[in-house]
């Protein structure tokens, strides 16, 4: 083992909820958050939106402010409430609007209903030639539109952009890189438009027959949104759901999810974390493909036989946050254990693939731990668990200053003395960017497979500060000793670079550590380390992913 690798964080068993001890986030600079990564204020309410065109001026909405509240139908002004003044840019003026100072946030909850949002961008006059900011729009947590660099100099800039089935439309103002002074920043004339009506929403229902189930479901408490009680097979699609628990929930069921968007909400009981998007007890099917969700799936045990399996394809993730509420609409500072894919106890099974997944996990608010957790779950010899082409992007804590024990693809997690029930997996294609402690791992188990994968960072949040828990890119290593029961692994063609950064600012790569590669026949060869990569290398591979799939023809989350 070289002398500067230092071995991975202690990683150990996954147990649901289970709280860890992060603090609540650190603070850091404006620019830090540039990505929408500001926490919301408030509770977010739906829209009652019309048909047609809808001015946002008039809906609900959350938002922080860098100077003040946000101001609506006027400037910013200063830090007291409705002190700004007429909605000015170059000297065109605006009735409706929004008056900000970045770093700022607003948040809509849209529901799905609106194809298009559009706006007006640019600096109040009332700061003059001051104030440099960047306008962004983000949809669902995808940004859709970004001004780039701006100023009191400029004239005001059209926005429209489309937001077609997005449940949440976020508006954000950065402050460019060069701190707060003057960034007085207008949102002109924001609507959304070509809405159709609202659809109808249903309380929590419980499935007890075979059959194919669409509609719009609401949980108010931490019961499921939908609750499955049938061993018969069940199709939910081009569905909406939300709610303060597990949004699908059930035991021995036979399940296809497809064409589905989920919302999961903060829970308002102390010491609880959101629910799952789907859960599950000894099931016997389960297939979920293009749904847009913003919290993971997992399952415990699997009965199927034959041509059943898991299958989770074409999905995209945002935001996985284990983040405990305090019962009053905020977090305690605890976190529990949460991912986007979990397998626990899931043994021997024949047919499971989880592929053409996309996740993306911002700091500040989210705090997954693996993206995707092995634990004591196994393929078989000759038809190994698949993780494949999947972009995963973010594993982060609670506390942006704290240690972290979690990454983006843990195989073998657990320890069992028979080799068959833990390990026989294979994780290849894939992308995996800035996952902090670790970017894909072996801790236990018998005969996984890393292959072909890339695996980058810079060690730094996007304002240019260190991530603390910065680790490794790979690793191999017998964490729970398990002797005769680990190893036959198998570590080809990767490509890392990861680096990290010391409080000084220094910077080292620690691409790969693998003590226990060997162990009972396993090896590693060909596998390609990096130099120093950048925040601009991460983003790199986001535009590169974005390629893969239109190259590929693959489409994913909810249409």
């Amino acid at each position: 083992m070289p002398s500067t690798n230092a071995p991975p964080a202690n990683h150990g068993a996954q147990a649901l909820g289970a709280p860890s001890r992060n603090a609540p986030p650190a603070t850091h600079s404006a620019q830090a958050l540039e990505e929408s990564f500001q926490s919301r204020a408030g509770r977010l309410e739906s829209q009652v939106l019309t048909l047609g065109t809808n001015d946002l001026t008039l809906e609900p909405f959350t938002s922080t402010n860098g100077l003040g509240p946000v101001e609506v139908n006027r400037s910013n002004g200063d830090k007291g409430s409705a002190d700004g003044g007429t909605l000015t840019v170059n000297g065109v003026t605006a009735a409706r609007g929004f008056g900000t100072n970045a770093a700022s946030s607003l948040t809509f909850a849209l529901g799905g209903a609106c194809p298009t949002f559009t706006a007006k961008v640019g600096v109040d006059d009332e700061v003059g030639n001051r104030g440099s900011v960047i306008f962004q729009v983000f949809a669902d947590g995808m940004k859709v539109y970004d001004s780039g660099r701006m100023t009191g100099r400029d004239g005001a800039r059209s926005v429209s952009v489309p937001v077609t089935g997005k449940r949440e439309l976020r508006l954000v103002v950065t402050d460019a890189g060069d701190g707060l002074n003057g960034d007085h920043a207008d949102w002109l004339n924001p609507v959304v438009t070509g809405c159709t009506a609202s659809p109808t929403v249903s309380g929590p229902i419980t499935i007890t027959r075979s059959g194919t189930y669409s509609g719009t479901w609401e949980s108010t408490t931490t019961t499921p949104a939908v609750t499955i009680q049938t061993s018969e097979p069940v199709v939910i699609e081009n569905a909406t759901i939300r709610g303060r628990g597990h949004l699908i929930s059930g035991w021995r069921y036979d399940l296809t999810v497809h064409n589905v968007r989920g919302e999961t909400l903060l829970p308002d009981v102390s010491g609880r974390s959101k629910g799952r998007a789907i859960q599950g007890e000894e099931i016997y099917n389960l297939r979920v493909e293009n749904c847009t969700f913003d919290s993971g799936i997992y399952v415990r045990k699997f009965l199927g036989s034959g041509s059943q399996g898991i299958r989770v394809l074409r999905n995209t993730f945002s935001n996985i946050d284990g983040r405990q509420s305090n019962g009053a609409g905020g977090f305690n500072g605890n976190t529990s254990y949460t991912q986007m894919v979990q397998f626990n106890d899931v043994t021997k099974i024949g047919t499971a693939e989880i592929a053409w997944n996309q996740v993306v996990n911002l700091p500040g608010v989210s705090a997954v731990e693996d993206n995707i957790n092995l634990y004591v779950s196994s393929g078989t010899p000759s038809s190994p668990i698949l993780i494949h082409d999947n972009y995963i992007q973010g594993a982060y804590p609670a506390n942006l200053s704290a240690g972290f024990s979690g990454g983006g693809i843990m195989l073998g997690d657990g320890k069992t003395a028979d080799p068959l029930n833990n390990g026989y997996a294979r994780a290849y294609n894939n992308v995996v960017v800035s996952t902090s402690n670790h970017g894909v791992a072996i801790a236990g188990g018998y005969g996984n497979e890393i292959l072909n994968n890339r695996i980058i960072s810079s060690g730094r949040y996007p304002d240019g500060s260190r991530i603390a828990s910065q680790n490794v890119g790979m690793y191999v290593w017998d964490l729970y000793s398990a002797g005769t029961a680990f190893g036959a692994h198998r570590v080809e063609g990767n490509v890392i670079g990861w680096t990290r950064v010391e409080t000084d600012g220094s910077e080292w790569t620690n691409n790969w550590w693998m003590p226990d590669v060997n162990q009972n026949g396993g090896t590693a060869s060909g596998n390609t380390g990096l130099g120093a990569q950048t925040p601009d290398a991460e983003k790199a591979e986001f535009t590169l992913w974005q390629q893969k799939l239109a190259s590929a023809g693959v489409n994913i989350d909810a249409r």
